[in-house]
């Protein structure tokens, strides 16, 4: 015996019958293409009897699926999360994502029917093509074109199965979901810009946290920049893009200096390219070594006073540099000579007095500044009449 639950169409009590409890109305439910099972709303199982129900006219089937509340044709709508699977989106519950491409899923109960589908940003402006009126067999996906971050509303309105150009709306429903796309630098605080005695410049890496759906990973950075109120660098700024597998960035600097890194993710629309919010700003300090560039110069070197100068490799280094000299071609202690200042072009000149002749090594101390690394340069000489290189 097959048991059935109570349907929800039903008839008001009419004639003797009529004002009296509601629950002595009829359900109904169809078992055949003919044969209707009914019983009254205090029942809730139907058994297939047919003393106990008789035939229904085909009216009055008209009359009762007009009675069918609105939630029995309710669709359900579904949006692509971070992780590529859809997610429900309730009504009045709009769910967060980070996905800068999700489709939109629509599904609807079993039976015919027609709707149209919109989906709008929070200034109201459509960010995908409004469909026409469609069959409910015809469910999408439909594609969000991304505009930005904030809410996003999709409204279905529903229709007769056979309204075939939607003119008469039956029902409105309206679901949200809000996309909050970001992401995030990692970097050292501190970058080598390039190995003592060489030319070649170090790349930095830097990690860019990926977001879902994101076309690319775009990394902005400038030495001593400032954050406009938008978040980007103020100013110009150089601009890469991080690998699209590892989110890795090879960031490559003209100079010493503080630099500021941001990035953001961007999604190509219709419209161009459109960007999400900028990461909060990471600060790398870029440092060049101290070395020089083509060895010690003599100046004069006629003794007992002698006049010498290198030229740093780095031009932009400043303040003093200190000098010391010591006897003999290793051991020996140094004799400090005082310092010497940095000029605007990166070259030091200092005189010193050496009455004796032999070898001597002359030593040239840098402390460091912000942008700068400390060291030290060593130059064996030896005196003669004249200085000659030892």
């Amino acid at each position: 015996m097959q048991v059935f639950r109570a349907a929800a169409y039903w008839a008001e009590p009419r004639g003797p019958l009529a004002g009296a409890d509601r629950n002595l109305g009829v359900g109904c439910v169809l078992l055949r293409s003919s044969d209707l099972k009914c019983s009254t709303f205090r029942e809730l199982t139907l058994r297939t009897s047919r003393r106990r129900c008789g035939r229904i006219t085909l009216a009055m089937l008209a009359m009762m699926a007009l009675a069918a509340p609105a939630a029995a044709d309710a669709a359900s709508v579904s949006v692509t999360g971070d992780d590529g699977n859809p997610i429900a989106v309730a009504p009045g519950a709009p769910p967060t994502i980070r996905n800068m491409r999700p489709d939109v899923g629509v599904a609807f109960p079993p039976g015919d029917g027609r709707y149209k589908i919109t989906i709008t940003n929070a200034a109201g402006n459509a960010v995908n093509n409004a469909t026409s009126c469609r069959s409910r067999s015809l469910l999408g996906p439909y594609t969000v074109e991304y505009t930005g971050n904030g809410a996003y509303v999709v409204t279905i309105t529903n229709f007769a199965a056979n309204d075939f150009n939607c003119v008469t709306p039956q029902t409105t429903e309206t679901f949200g979901f809000f996309i909050a796309a970001s992401t995030a630098v990692t970097a050292p605080a501190t970058h080598l810009l390039r190995a003592p005695g060489s030319f070649a410049t170090n790349p930095l890496a830097v990690s860019v946290a990926q977001n879902p759906g994101a076309s690319s990973l775009e990394v902005r950075f400038a030495p001593f920049a400032t954050i406009g109120p938008d978040g980007a660098i103020a100013g110009n700024s150089t601009r890469t893009i991080a690998d699209s597998a590892t989110g890795v960035a090879q960031l490559r600097f003209d100079g010493p200096g503080v630099y500021t890194v941001v990035a953001r993710p961007t999604r190509f629309s219709s419209a161009g390219e459109v960007g999400g919010p900028w990461s909060a700003p990471v600060r790398v300090v870029v440092l060049a070594p101290f070395d020089i560039s083509g060895g010690l110069q003599f100046l004069d070197s006629r003794g007992p006073s002698y006049s010498v100068r290198i030229q740093l490799r780095e031009k932009s280094a400043r303040g003093r540099v200190s000098v010391a000299l010591a006897r003999g071609s290793r051991g020996g202690k140094y004799r400090s000579l005082g310092s010497a200042k940095i000029s605007s072009l990166g070259t030091v000149t200092k005189r010193f007095r050496a009455r004796r002749a032999g070898a001597y090594r002359l030593r040239f101390s840098y402390r460091g500044a912000q942008s700068i690394l400390g060291g030290r340069a060593v130059f064996p000489i030896r005196i003669r009449r004249t200085i000659s290189f030892g």
